[in-house]
């Protein structure tokens, strides 16, 4: 970094400032596994797998992916658990990055949202940034987008 801001505490100096972090990979954050389904091309388990689709949309929170390794919602809720509890000690600003399904599942807990409506959460496609903001009655959200990788998800139409 080019010094400026910053102090002791941990704290940034400019927002977006990164500089001194430390990266944490974590496997906690890696993305849904879809199982067998992992190789699928973009947005063809409607017309390749019917049937998967639709017991995937029965039940979207427990819903597991099939064959080896294959995960649900319920599952990265639990992998997710000593994440959350990390970052509920952390007492500075903490980037996260990780996948959609990770990021509702974080975005789930932190605002306080029915955990049968995290698979639901809206977060908008392509690289962008979502800021949870400490307040006196909880979090509140704030979208940034960054750019559109224009990547086509395995569920798109």
């Amino acid at each position: 970094g080019s010094g400026g801001g910053g102090g002791g505490g941990g704290e940034r100096g400019e927002r977006g400032d990164w500089s001194a972090s430390i990266p944490l990979p974590l496997k906690a954050l890696n993305e849904l596994c879809f199982g067998s389904l992992e190789s699928l091309p973009g947005g063809k388990l409607r017309h390749s797998f019917p049937e998967e689709y639709a017991a995937r949309a029965m039940d979207l929170l427990h819903y597991r992916y099939p064959g080896v390794g294959g995960e649900s919602y319920m599952d990265l809720v639990t992998n997710c658990r000593e994440v959350v509890l990390a970052l509920e000690r952390m007492r500075t600003d903490v980037a996260v990055v990780c996948d959609v399904a990770v990021a509702r599942v974080l975005l789930g807990y932190f605002t306080g949202t029915p955990i049968e409506q995290i698979p639901e959460i809206a977060i908008s496609p392509g690289l962008g940034l979502v800021e949870l903001v400490r307040g006196h009655s909880g979090f509140s959200i704030e979208h940034h987008d960054i750019f559109d990788v224009g990547r086509p998800s395995l569920l798109a139409s």
